[in-house]
């Protein structure tokens, strides 16, 4: 973004002149700004100053805009213009009226079981939205979560996510932990590899914190909230059975037996809002879609396997019934009166078959690929195994691995990882 003009209403990009600053935030500050071409209020989110020298915020800036600007929910504030270039980085963002879930919190230190369930709900449906084209937003905690006037929930700020395909560039150093601390999957904490898992189990503590008033862990260093988590869910008593089974499922420590995605959670506490006493089954249901949250890594390109699919009414019937049945007779009367008289003599009136049948077959429908599933490190020879480990150790936890590694002996993986290494070991 261009450096924007001195004085009390700064003009970016030579059409957003900012009004009032909004908010400030670690690494960026979001003022109310005046589009002038369009004439509207947008929110321009602005790099702090210390910051713009630096690449890798930059980057990270632009990841978030690209991330967000793929995406259409009403539950995801919309991404409108960005520049990385200029001497003052920024993203121009849809305004939304109102404050954030952090504000209300603060103020009135928790919510009614219904409200906050509801909230969950639309954030849970707009995180599945993002996590079925490939993006993991990572922070998912109430100062990112705003709410409008009438009640509405709109998820912010994508700015740790990443679009998970092959061509991601890293972003973030081996051993780095980003996101923010009380919010954490154990996954997370750990500096493995992330998934929409982790966007689960945020959308737990949310709901937590909404329902209790409090974070569901709550320790101030990385290695004491471990410990924490390890220790697993206090008790919460006085809160409703189904909601409690719903937090823990939420918040289990292993990713795998968390719900299978987040639009599993909103429709629970969807079928909660309207009374099931069943609703936690739906976490995990029987009959479950081809797509689930395990199908996205880091290390996988993603495929968008679109919405879920949705329960599709019985055909209606165009005629009525006896009417296609007499058709079918008149045809078949048709072609035995054909046959018949088609015989030649002496053969007592039995057709005699001059040819086979004609086999009529619908067709096929086209079968969907399967996603890939994550590979187990742990299964590969110890050699390429090690080559793997050096190469993230040079590229970063998050490095893509090639699909036939499973497949790869010890000279495959060192013909492939060593110029990859080699190359990020030069950018260091």
């Amino acid at each position: 973004m261009t450096k924007p003009s001195t004085g009390p209403a700064r003009l970016v990009l030579r059409r957003y002149r900012l009004t009032d600053r909004l908010a400030v935030g670690g690494s960026a500050e979001v003022w109310r700004a005046h589009d002038e071409q369009l004439g509207r209020d947008v929110a321009v989110k602005l790099l702090h100053p210390h910051l713009l020298t630096e690449a890798r915020t930059r980057e990270r800036l632009a990841a978030e805009a690209r991330a967000v600007a793929g995406l259409s929910h009403p539950g995801i504030v919309a991404v409108y213009d960005v520049d990385v270039d200029g001497e003052a980085p920024g993203v121009v963002l849809e305004l939304v009226e109102g404050e954030s879930l952090a504000a209300r919190l603060a103020r009135d230190e928790s919510l009614p079981p219904d409200e906050a369930a509801r909230i969950a709900a639309e954030v849970g449906e707009a995180l599945l939205h993002a996590h079925q084209r490939g993006v993991v937003h990572r922070d998912v905690k109430p100062g990112n979560i705003l709410l409008e006037p009438d009640g509405r929930a709109r998820l912010v700020d994508f700015g740790i996510a990443r679009t998970l395909d092959e061509a991601a560039e890293r972003l973030t150093m081996t051993g780095t932990v980003m996101g923010t601390l009380r919010y954490m999957a154990p996954e997370q904490l750990a500096g493995g590899v992330i998934g929409p898992k982790a966007d689960v189990w945020g959308l737990g503590a949310v709901l937590h914190e909404m329902l209790t008033g409090r974070a569901p862990f709550a320790a101030a260093t990385p290695v004491a909230l471990a410990d924490e988590q390890r220790n697993g869910l206090a008790e919460l008593p006085g809160l409703d059975p189904s909601l409690v089974q719903i937090l823990r499922a939420c918040l289990a420590g292993d990713p795998a037996a968390r719900p299978r995605h987040v639009g599993a959670v909103a429709d629970a506490l969807r079928a909660w809002l309207g009374g099931d006493a069943a609703a936690p089954a739906l976490l995990f249901p029987a009959a479950a879609s081809s797509w689930t949250d395990d199908t996205v890594t880091a290390d996988q390109p993603v495929v968008d396997p679109g919405p879920l699919p949705a329960v599709s009414a019985a055909p209606q019937r165009t005629a009525p019934s006896w009417l296609l049945i007499g058709a079918l007779l008149a045809v078949v009367l048709l072609v035995a009166a054909q046959s018949w008289s088609q015989q030649p003599a002496g053969t007592g009136g039995v057709p005699s078959p001059t040819a086979s049948p004609t086999s009529i077959s619908a067709t096929p429908s086209p079968t969907a690929t399967p996603l890939p599933t994550v590979l187990d490190l742990g299964t590969l020879p110890k050699p390429v195994r090690e080559e793997v480990e050096q190469y993230r150790e040079a590229c970063g936890a998050d490095a893509p691995l090639p699909p036939d590694l499973a497949s790869m002996n010890k000279k495959d993986a060192e013909e492939h990882f060593k110029p990859l290494r080699e190359a990020c070991e030069g950018d260091d």
